[in-house]
């Protein structure tokens, strides 16, 4: 594991209150996000593999520690209900939503490369 963890942040402006909430809650486990995020890039550089610990923050205040499950490339297509309640949300178009708000709002979704990142909460003991 690296000296320093590397970390998902996640904002509630780009969440919405409800997700935000969840987040807090530590009943979000997934999360979408851009090729050029610091955390996908830690993975498609190496600095970060499944099994490696995570700081898991929202608006710079610390949420948790969390374990890398995996990392794949979605399309927006490809993208499911269950995918978004795992990121917090009700359903797609609330994630859809999300995605825009966090920058991918100039063109279809579908035209955007876009990384599932998925998670799981670590208990106080377990870091």
């Amino acid at each position: 594991m690296p000296d320093e963890l590397e970390q998902i942040r996640f904002t509630a402006h780009v969440l919405g209150l409800r997700a935000a909430y969840r987040l807090e809650k530590h009943e979000v486990t997934q999360t979408i996000r851009a090729g050029s995020a610091s955390i996908t890039e830690a993975i498609l550089n190496r600095r970060a593999s499944a099994g490696d610990q995570l700081l898991i923050a929202l608006d710079g205040v610390l949420v948790g520690h969390a374990e890398l499950i995996s990392m794949d490339a979605v399309t927006w297509a490809t993208l499911n209900e269950e995918d978004a309640r795992r990121g917090g949300f009700n359903n797609r178009f609330e994630l859809a939503y999300a995605l825009r708000r966090a920058g991918h709002r100039f063109k279809p979704l579908d035209d955007y490369p876009l990384f599932r990142i998925q998670f799981a909460w670590l208990e106080e003991g377990e870091k």
